[in-house]
């Protein structure tokens, strides 16, 4: 539990030094169509991106938004760089060992889909903090 919280606490101070840089530089580490779109949309925006990819068809510059780059939707991913975007340290705490304490812990780090996957069950009537489940997992 400890290397977990300390590995995210470290995973959000490097995200937020990366995302406090403004001088960012993509870099493409293949050649193919998808990451020729990631970095254009990065550099020169969406729009930009959605040009190149009507040049092989309308359809997929029509699907181009269900592209992700890094893990991040295209869309999202162009957005401009802001200077001033800091990213959220949380650090969870498990206030009793109870099974439904361990879920919410697990839902928050690991995402509420995948818990809900790994249990193989529903969660709907687990309540972290006062608010359901899916909702504390969201928010954090």
């Amino acid at each position: 539990m400890k290397k977990l919280l300390l590995s995210l606490s470290l995973l959000l101070t490097a995200t937020a030094a990366n995302a406090i840089s403004d001088n960012a530089k993509f870099v493409a580490i293949d050649s193919s169509f998808e990451t020729t779109l990631c970095v254009t949309a990065a550099t020169k925006g969406f729009k930009a991106a959605y040009q190149e990819a009507e040049k092989i068809s309308k359809e997929y510059a029509k699907s181009l938004y269900l592209n992700t780059c890094n893990g991040v939707a295209i869309k999202q991913f162009s957005l401009p760089k802001n200077s001033d975007a800091k990213a959220k340290l949380v650090k969870i705490v498990a206030g009793d060992q109870t099974a439904e304490t361990k879920l919410c812990v697990e839902a928050a780090t690991k995402g509420y889909d995948l818990v809900a996957a790994e249990q193989n069950t529903s969660l709907r009537g687990i309540v972290c903090n006062g608010k359901s489940i899916q909702q504390f997992a969201k928010g954090i």
